[in-house]
């Protein structure tokens, strides 16, 4: 049963418990105050139970697995402890508290999400687990839901309760039994005692499946046990085929990582709404579609071969023409062009082409680097500035922000005019990197 805290009550003399945060299967969480460094911590406290050992093995599991996580998206543990606690000996989890609203809560209130709020809410969760599946070896949260993701209030998601978390690989002794998850987020193969990364993008989908709709999970389950996502789902394509396939029985239908639905999402026209603050209608016309940004340039392996190099940087080069016609979107070259070009490089005693054929030359050799040996990623769109080449034309600055390992990095690149108005802040955007150039950057998308 949760305590009730009526008068301050210390943990350990140092953390003075506030009020209670919530509970679970085998703990309870507490809010507290942390006396030495003066700030607000989370405590979580394990129940005692007739199973007290296999419920202490999850909880040591949780605290050995946060140790080794450093992501703005899972919450930090500052240390274990053991302190009296309703009379006994008791095990203390010491955590980041992360302030903000759980995805239940915000779906409980009805409460209003904007449409960009949305979009950022679904990538960053994939980047959580991304994150954590490209763990060696991966980690693996299974239990997925909206009560277990906190928005802060600055929008950006947080992945907790790690209670039921476990490592792919297994110790030689653990027969894989035990079954957690919450049903109608669960698929399958966890009432197996099995899970693999497709297990949480399942929940992860069933949990969208949730905010879009107002609905829970069960009340579309099938009489054959399947998930069925309705046609009228008003998010719209490619949003609902997302979710069809997140969702699939099967893991072998599903995608099978964190990246592989982001390249879904990114490959196609994006749509996203509002936070699901209502039942589903057929009436529902919140959808909002946002322009296709291109197929991301499939690169192999880091470094390239030369053909390869060649290839994409014929691709992703500026030519001389076009940053002398930063406003053109291409297409053939008419012969009044043609004359225009021979007059002015006439009227310029030839330092017209010189100049911009050697802006081409320059970024060019940029380029190549991050060709042969750079890392690709996906980067969000922070802002963009106008600015002024070689005989008044102009070009787009953009700076944008991208994550690796946990760790959010900032980088700005100039690309053409002409593309660049086809991208609002927030947009995702095709990188590569160079990790040993302190995360040095540049674009390489073109549409």
């Amino acid at each position: 049963m949760l305590r009730a805290v009526t008068a301050p009550v210390l943990v350990a003399d140092r953390y003075e418990i506030i009020r209670p945060l919530g509970r679970g299967t085998f703990a309870h969480t507490l809010l507290a105050q942390d006396l030495k460094l003066g700030r607000q911590v989370t405590l979580k406290v394990l129940k005692p139970r007739n199973n007290e050992l296999k419920a202490y093995d999850l909880f040591e599991r949780e605290a050995t697995v946060l140790r080794e996580l450093k992501h703005p998206g899972v919450p930090r543990i500052h240390t274990t402890l053991r302190a009296p606690w309703d009379g006994a000996d008791s095990a203390f989890l010491v955590m980041e508290y992360v302030e903000g609203a759980s995805l239940a809560e915000l779906i409980s209130d009805r409460r209003h999400l904007e449409i960009d709020e949305v979009n950022r809410l679904f990538l960053e969760l994939l980047d959580v687990l991304d994150y954590l599946h490209s763990r060696v070896p991966p980690v693996l949260h299974r239990d997925i839901k909206p009560a277990n993701l906190i928005v802060r209030p600055d929008g950006s998601p947080v992945l907790v309760d790690f209670g039921a978390v476990r490592n792919v690989f297994r110790a030689p002794d653990d027969d894989g039994s035990t079954v957690v998850g919450t049903y109608g987020y669960m698929p399958y193969e966890q009432y197996m005692g099995q899970a693999s990364p497709a297990s949480d993008l399942y929940a992860l989908g069933a949990t969208f499946l949730h905010l879009l709709t107002g609905r829970p999970p069960p009340e579309f389950m099938s009489t054959a046990g399947r998930l069925e996502v309705p046609a009228n789902l008003p998010c719209g394509e490619p949003m609902r085929g997302v979710l069809v396939r997140l969702l699939s029985p099967a893991q072998a239908d599903r995608f099978q990582s964190a990246k592989d639905v982001k390249g879904a999402m990114f490959g196609q026209s994006l749509i996203v709404v509002p936070m699901g603050v209502a039942p589903l209608s057929a009436e529902s016309k919140v959808a909002v579609t946002r322009p296709a940004r291109g197929t991301p340039l499939d690169l192999g392996p880091a470094p390239r071969a030369p053909d390869e190099t060649a290839e994409v940087l014929k691709a992703v080069a500026y030519t001389p023409w076009e940053l002398m016609d930063t406003t053109s979107r291409g297409g053939d070259r008419g012969a009044t062009d043609v004359i225009l070009f021979l007059f002015f490089s006439v009227l310029t005693a030839g330092i017209l082409p010189a100049v911009f054929w050697g802006m081409a030359r320059a970024r060019r050799r940029r380029l190549k680097p991050f060709i042969i040996h750079g890392l690709p990623a996906m980067a969000r769109v922070r802002d963009m500035a106008t600015e002024k080449t070689a005989f008044d034309e102009k070009i787009t600055r953009v700076r944008y922000e991208f994550e690796v390992d946990g760790h959010r990095h900032r980088g700005s690149d100039q690309v053409l005019p002409s593309i660049a108005e086809r991208w609002d802040p927030g947009d995702p955007i095709q990188i590569l990197y160079l990790p040993e150039r302190d995360y040095d950057s540049v674009i390489i998308s073109r549409s």
